[in-house]
């Protein structure tokens, strides 16, 4: 039997345990991200129910308030148009008398009218008479010459004679002053006249504008009645969208018991995934500390190697007096103004940035399985990161999530288990966050980080093997 082959082929089988362990664990984590994603999404679905109810539940008061107010206008404009039907008639009636009064205006301007064509009737009468005066006047005189000639033969002409001049002469101051009133009347007169002409114009124009108030009584009479009738449809409309209404909140109250129980379904599959997820590490870090794995189990080696040095730098700073363990130690975490995802500053941060970090880059470079190397503190806070990981924010949420992790909290389950692990080490594959959508799967080493004999943190090397 050949010993060498049946060693191959068990160092190959158990190589397989390891990777399918590893495969496991990834299995579980995708599944355990996909079931958070889903729960998260579920979270943001149920909290847009949530606003969705609250604006049908507006919508319910506010189409209550519609047919309230629809049935409030159906009243006013019920009530308004018998007030409008008693206020037409009113205004008929009045525009009934304001006609016949603008018919009277124009009877008493033809009145007025045929009084001038009178008056100036008397006044040629008048002037006629006072021709008659003037010539009875000049044949009395030559009456009273041919009297006064005859002699005593005239003299009972010539009395007769100056009777008639002297009747002539009261006619003619008679004409005069029938003439003078004439004028004074006719003065008036065509003052009158003036005036009921304006009348006749007003007249005209007040006869236009009750024809224009009685077509626009018509026409409001029509639009009220027109109103009553969209109150009427949206009467009819609204107790529609009442039934639609109550249809919908039937149906969002279906969908939130439904949301609930599948969140508390998958909810309770993500713990079990989660719970399954550390057994499959378990799993896997029980065979890398069993040696059954060489591949892990240098790597293993490389991260407590390094570990050392880390702690060894970091203690001389400290007897030197470059670094205070209270400054290391610092855990009051101050937020970043603006930072998205959210980043935290510490006491010895600077001195991190730059002591430590130079470490980590070389540690990344030397091999060229690793794919990080950092150093957490109990809880998950890394002070700083590899340069590749410790660049500048931009505003930008994908590029600040993959390349600006220093001053993050990173505290997973997988994490809080390694840092309550009190063995040398601790084994883990799980999915690393890359850019907030995107994750990749690696395996890790937890090597617990002493400083004078207190545990800081971790030291953390990850890498792939594939």
């Amino acid at each position: 039997m050949d010993l060498t082959k049946i060693e191959t082929e068990g160092a190959a089988a158990i190589d397989t345990i390891s990777q399918a362990c590893g495969e496991v664990t990834v299995g579980c984590s995708d599944v355990a991200g996909l079931v958070q994603a889903v729960i998260d999404t579920s979270e943001v679905l149920r909290s847009e129910h949530v606003e969705l109810q609250d604006t049908v539940h507006g919508l319910e008061q506010d189409q209550i308030k519609v047919a309230e107010a629809s049935d409030e206008a159906r009243l006013l404009s019920a009530r308004a148009i018998d007030h409008l039907g008693q206020g037409t008639t009113l205004i008929q009636s009045s525009l009934g008398r304001i006609g016949a009064l603008l018919e009277l205006v124009e009877a008493l301007s033809q009145h007025v009218t045929s009084f001038a064509a009178a008056m100036d009737q008397v006044r040629r009468c008048s002037q006629d008479i006072g021709q008659i005066a003037e010539t009875t006047n000049i044949l009395a005189l030559n009456a009273s010459i041919e009297a006064m000639r005859a002699g005593d033969a005239g003299r009972t002409f010539c009395v007769v004679a100056s009777e008639v001049k002297l009747l002539a002469n009261e006619t003619r101051s008679a004409t005069e002053e029938i003439t003078s009133t004439i004028d004074a009347l006719d003065e008036e007169a065509n003052g009158v006249i003036k005036r009921i002409e304006e009348g006749n114009v007003a007249s005209a124009e007040a006869r236009a504008s009750v024809e224009k108030i009685e077509g626009t009584l018509s026409g409001v009479s029509d639009l009220v009645a027109e109103v009553d009738k969209q109150n009427d449809q949206i009467a009819r409309s609204t107790a529609t969208i009442s039934d639609h209404v109550s249809l919908v909140q039937k149906g969002l109250a279906d969908f939130d018991r439904a949301a609930l129980d599948n969140e508390a379904t998958l909810s309770n599959v993500h713990g079990r995934m989660g719970g399954l997820e550390l057994t499959a590490n378990a799993m896997f870090d029980r065979i890398v500390n069993a040696g059954l794995s060489p591949a892990d189990s240098e790597m293993v080696e490389m991260a407590q190697r390094y570990c050392a040095q880390i702690v060894a730098h970091t203690e001389a700073a400290i007897q030197s007096g470059e670094l205070t363990t209270q400054a290391l130690f610092d855990r009051d975490y101050q937020l970043i103004p603006g930072s998205n995802p959210e980043r935290f500053t510490v006491a010895c941060t600077d001195w991190t940035d730059k002591e430590w970090r130079g470490f980590l880059d070389d540690f990344t470079a030397s091999d060229p399985r690793i794919l990080a190397s950092i150093c957490s503190d109990v809880n998950g806070f890394l002070p700083t990161h590899v340069s590749a990981h410790s660049r500048q924010p931009t505003g930008d949420l994908v590029h600040d999530t993959r390349y600006c992790r220093n001053g993050r909290l990173m505290d997973d389950p997988i994490d809080k288990h390694a840092k309550k692990s009190q063995a040398p080490y601790l084994m883990a594959v799980y999915r690393q966050e890359n850019d907030g959508q995107r994750y990749q799967v690696v395996r890790n080493v937890y090597v617990p980080l002493f400083i004078d004999g207190r545990r800081w943190g971790d030291y953390e090397l990850a890498y792939s093997l594939d």
